[in-house]
């Protein structure tokens, strides 16, 4: 299984270990986002970021209060990087009314690949983002329909993508 991490939810996980390690006590979002991170495992539970998150942290990677703890983060998340079709579902995600950032978090999750790109998609995109979740659900079956017609045009593998599962963290049984 294979769960792609919005930015948010990755930043609370690394807010979380900062705590930890302060031994300070982590605040609950931190701690769901932290349960999922624990259960991580690269033989049955893959966990992602997009590539702007990657570069954020790899800024911040440079500093040396954060250089530890995002190192022990990046050994255990992997990049998902965008495939084929990536830009038209994105496109026509925004014409759902999604912000570009979350038509392109969605769209990761159904168009993106691994670094040996053996993969493709995601099961499931683990966030906090409220409003996306309910737009997501709100506009289900017409995007459904939307992402089904546009699948029946496109070669293989990629009309095998599919949609992902949107929750909470602690949601996300692994």
């Amino acid at each position: 299984m294979r769960c792609l991490l919005d930015k948010v939810t990755a930043r609370y996980i690394l807010q979380g270990l900062l705590r930890l390690a302060e031994n300070r006590n982590p605040g609950i979002e931190e701690i769901f986002a932290l349960d999922l991170f624990s259960i991580s495992d690269p033989e049955a539970f893959r966990l992602f970021i997009t590539p702007p998150a990657f570069n954020i942290l790899q800024k911040l990677a440079h500093m040396p209060k954060y250089s530890e703890l995002i190192h022990l983060f990046l050994e255990q998340i992997e990049v998902a990087l965008p495939s084929r079709y990536f830009k038209r579902w994105a496109r026509r995600l925004r014409e759902f009314g999604f912000t570009r950032e979350d038509a392109a978090v969605l769209t990761s999750a159904s168009f993106s690949t691994d670094k040996e790109g053996a993969i493709l998609g995601m099961r499931f995109v683990a966030t906090f983002d409220q409003p996306m979740m309910r737009h997501w659900l709100s506009e289900q079956k017409i995007i459904r329909k939307r992402f089904t017609a546009m699948k029946k045009e496109i070669p293989m593998p990629y009309c095998r993508a599919s949609l992902p599962e949107v929750l909470r963290p602690e949601q996300i049984n692994a």
